[in-house]
């Protein structure tokens, strides 16, 4: 009966919450779907995350303060977000809209999926990394603390690890064990597998939407050769196919198989089109979830928005929305100048 409960905690907090604040994010967008609302609920989510971590790891504040404010606050936004769903007057194409038939091809690329996604859960890979990454959120879980206990000593930092602070990835590894009641190894090694590889296929579903806007049947081919292309990725241990199906929870991962890819989506449909698909918040949320997933990711975001903002100003010539890129573009050069003091 525990396990049962701790499988439903798992449901709430990873699907059920981050899929409804989504609608937050995605409230009268006409691409509404159910995938997009768990990934914007996910940007919505490590934002919060990275917002509430960091002023509170300078604050010396306890891991159970820390958890019970993010479950509050993330809470209170699953609610407003299904509010919302339910008052959006296109919620019926969730639902009710006209059914197109599944494509063949779509139903062989979610078996091949289905079987990446137990394979990465049950055959977990043990990684050195985790000697840091998992470590961390274990000793935060069993001492009550944010990243002021160095996992390799088991003695108090001297120094916050400048490398690791600014993105704190384990410490909301911590906040989510501790909120599904798993030991942090197990949602390390058993759930985020999963749950990142089927958001990173998610992802490469908006593209396939995007390309192939009529086509069923091609959507379905490009995602079985999507899925062909990550199961035989193991020829370099550099590719972010690689990451994802080895070691998909650790941030650095997280942020190539998922966020990176999302973030070039989103730059595609905002800053490279003239009308614009999603809203500038999305595209500053990515930028912030890049941050928490990893430290590369601060500068690897804005370096991708950079690149898009100066194609979109060569394409368009639009003052304005090369301002609102480069807003964008804050919180990694906010935190990139905070690395280069404390480091």
């Amino acid at each position: 009966m525990n396990i049962v409960i701790k499988g439903l905690l798992v449901i709430l907090w990873l699907l059920a919450v981050p899929g409804a604040a989504g609608g937050i994010v995605l409230f009268e967008n006409e691409k509404k779907s159910p995938g997009m609302c768990l990934l914007a609920g996910y940007l919505l989510m490590f934002s919060v995350a990275e917002l509430m971590i960091l002023p509170m790891i300078w604050a010396n504040l306890p891991l159970h303060i820390l958890k019970y404010s993010f479950a509050g606050v993330m809470i209170v936004l699953a609610l407003v977000g299904m509010i919302l769903l339910y008052k959006d007057k296109r919620h019926k194409s969730f639902g009710s809209g006209k059914r197109r038939k599944i494509s063949v091809y779509f139903l062989v690329a979610a078996v091949l999926i289905f079987f990446q996604l137990g394979a990465a859960s049950y055959l977990a890979h043990m990684d050195a990394d985790d000697a840091f990454y998992v470590a961390t959120a274990t000793t935060a879980v069993h001492t009550d603390t944010i990243f002021s206990v160095n996992p390799y000593t088991g003695y108090a930092y001297v120094h916050l690890p400048s490398r690791y602070v600014l993105s704190p990835f384990p410490v909301f590894l911590a906040v989510i064990s501790s909120l599904c009641r798993f030991h942090p190894a197990i949602v390390a090694h058993t759930i985020f597998p999963a749950l990142f590889i089927f958001m990173a296929y998610v992802v490469l579903y908006q593209y396939a939407k995007e390309w192939f806007p009529e086509e069923q049947n091609a959507r379905g081919i490009f995602m079985i050769f999507c899925a062909v292309i990550i199961w035989f990725s193991g020829y370099s241990i550099y590719n972010s196919e690689n990451f994802q199906m080895i070691r998909i929870w650790q941030g650095k991962a997280c942020m190539a198989s998922v966020f990176l890819p999302l973030l070039l989506y989103l730059g595609m449909c905002i800053i490279m089109k003239k009308q614009r698909e999603y809203s500038w918040i999305m595209l500053l949320m990515t930028d912030i979830s890049c941050c928490l997933l990893s430290s590369m990711g601060i500068m690897l975001a804005c370096i991708m928005l950079v690149i898009l903002l100066v194609m979109g100003l060569v394409r368009y010539r639009d003052l304005q929305k090369t301002a609102c890129a480069a807003l964008c573009c804050l919180p990694s050069l906010l935190l990139g100048a905070v690395y280069i003091m404390i480091r």
